[in-house]
């Protein structure tokens, strides 16, 4: 049971972040809600996520995509391979470089298989329900453009409230 504390706790959390993002910022944070399983379990349908204006982009961070199939769809998907690395995707897991990549977030592991060298200026983007997105795995890397912002915290619900602004990079 979530004790009152919390409660209040976290709205106070969310409010700042609000007033942060609208009154501070407002051309560089924005607004989401989940719309697709494809992140599942680290983002399900209906959840609220913030978003800040891309800066650096590192492996493992979540962001908002424009759909490179449907130019007016948003989608959100995870970094996993860099301008110029080698991603395989062999016996259910990840490698870059030949170095197989820690993955403790993804639903299940993969099904398929893939090998592909990722060109300068794009990106390898999965989703971490990895047997149930349309990512990189089918349509292939992105170009660095089709990247909008990144995300920096799920609010709501409110109980799961968490920031993910800072990927564990293990490979």
């Amino acid at each position: 049971m979530i004790s009152m504390f919390k409660i209040i706790n976290t709205l106070l959390m969310v409010c700042f972040i609000f007033l942060v993002g609208y009154f501070f910022g407002i051309k560089e944070a924005r607004f989401y809600q989940v719309i697709s399983g494809s992140m599942e379990p680290t983002l399900n349908v209906d959840d609220r996520v913030m978003t800040i204006k891309k800066s650096r982009i590192e492996r493992k961070n979540i962001v908002v995509i424009k759909d490179p199939k449907i130019s007016d769809e948003i989608l959100i998907k995870r970094i996993i391979g860099l301008p110029g690395e080698k991603v395989e995707v062999k016996k259910g897991k990840v490698f870059i470089n030949g170095r197989v990549l820690s993955e403790p977030y993804i639903k299940e592991p993969p099904i398929y298989s893939l090998k592909i060298n990722v060109p300068e200026n794009q990106y390898f983007l999965l989703g971490d329900n990895r047997n149930k997105s349309e990512d990189s795995s089918t349509w292939g890397p992105i170009d660095e453009e089709l990247i909008i912002s990144k995300v920096v915290l799920k609010y709501w619900p409110i109980k799961e409230f968490k920031l993910l602004l800072h990927p564990s990079v293990n490979i």
